[in-house]
């Protein structure tokens, strides 16, 4: 990471099977924004601890004006902040709305309390702050929070502590730890994701533990700026470079056994979205700043996907002779099609399935994935349940 005056770097989260980046978290660079550190020092009470906590999340996530959209942005915040400030919280998503640009998902990562949150209020917290729009993450589970807070809350993360990553090679008690935590995780349906990752023989540990999320020095340093470019995750770093097919690592009899991906929420990535009310224009300007992007989903209440805009039909259309005059200030919605949606639990093999056996003329449209809810939870493309049900045949 370069030296600066900048207050804050964005460390990429890696998903080791695809080798695609899946998010950013936004790192402090100096210790005065580490509000758990200072309080930990201190005299503060909840009222203190919580205001100055939210001021860091909200100048965390201004300083990321320029983010990718369709990378998830993870912000740190207190366990006493998700419950005594949330309302506060709530200005990080208005305030990334008000930009008029399309908003990348915001993934709260809540800490342990530095002075209190008693688990009934915040299991009622992390509810409103998903209600809102927020995806949840439980870092520092093994010191901070028990596993009945990650079985009751349901997180769509759970952090590995950089400590159980680093005594995974040689076993003990710590990979009982995170095995146990796996389980759980995988049980509630939360992706594990391993931080502070600096050797090889980590990574391998991770592997046999089915973790496929991690972040740390050995995939990429903190970066300046929250973007896709010059991000590159060499192949020897991934599932298939750690665990090679001619080398299968040998399964551990105390975990069950990982063939593949359990669902295709571990392949997916962040969608473009936008609401379902904007205009062709607003909808190809989003195209623009996302030249990546096979599609944009358009969403109605609640997050619930409504008309997906596929980027090849889309412009055709808005492009071809008078395309322009005629679509731009009409609503986007006119030139999409009914999204393809799975839910986010479904298996890779019947996704494949289905997609492929669908309109011929749509089957590498991304499909969308929704949680119970229906609310939108990313896409996955067709391209990448392709590869990985290759390589699970191999």
């Amino acid at each position: 990471m370069d030296d600066g005056h900048e207050r804050f770097a964005f460390e990429p989260v890696f998903n080791l099977r695809t080798a695609r980046v899946v998010g950013f978290e936004v790192r402090p660079r100096h210790a005065r924004d580490n509000i758990a550190d200072r309080a930990a020092g201190s005299v503060w009470g909840t009222r203190q601890v919580v205001e100055l906590d939210a001021a860091v999340a909200l100048a965390s996530l201004a300083f990321a004006a320029d983010a990718d959209a369709t990378i998830p942005m993870h912000v740190d915040v207190l366990a006493d902040t998700a419950v005594a400030a949330r309302r506060r919280l709530r200005g990080i998503l208005d305030g990334l709305a008000e930009r008029g640009r399309p908003v990348p998902p915001v993934v709260l990562e809540i800490g342990p309390a530095a002075t209190a949150a008693p688990t009934p209020a915040l299991l009622q917290a992390l509810r409103e702050l998903r209600s809102w729009g927020f995806r949840i993450a439980l870092d520092d589970v093994a010191a901070g929070f028990g596993l009945d807070v990650l079985a009751a809350a349901r997180p769509d993360l759970v952090k590995l502590d950089a400590h159980l990553v680093a005594g995974l090679p040689a076993g003990g008690l710590e990979r009982t730890v995170a095995g146990a935590i796996v389980d759980v995780a995988r049980a509630a349906g939360s992706r594990v994701v391993a931080v502070e990752v600096s050797r090889r023989e980590e990574l391998t540990a991770l592997a046999e533990l089915g973790v496929m999320l991690a972040q740390g020095p050995l995939l990429s340093a903190p970066r300046r700026r929250a973007s896709m470019s010059g991000v590159a995750l060499p192949i020897d770093l991934t599932l298939a470079g750690v665990v090679p097919a001619a080398e299968p690592v040998p399964a551990d009899p105390r975990l069950p056994a990982q063939t593949g991906p359990s669902s295709v929420r571990e392949l997916a990535q962040a969608a473009v979205t936008l609401p379902d009310t904007v205009t062709a224009e607003d909808a190809r300007r989003a195209f623009g700043d996302h030249p990546h992007a096979g599609g944009v989903v358009l969403l109605g209440p609640h997050q619930v996907p409504t008309c997906y805009l596929d980027r090849n039909r889309f412009m055709l259309a808005i492009s071809g002779p008078y395309g322009r005059a005629l679509y731009a200030a009409r609503p986007a919605a006119t030139l999409g099609e009914k999204p393809r949606i799975l839910p986010e639990t479904t298996v890779v093999a019947e996704a494949l399935r289905w997609s492929l056996a669908g309109d011929p003329a749509r089957s590498y449209d991304d499909v969308v994935l929704v949680s119970g809810e229906g609310a939108c939870t990313g896409v996955v493309r067709v391209a990448d349940l392709l590869r990985t049900a290759t390589t699970a045949a191999a």
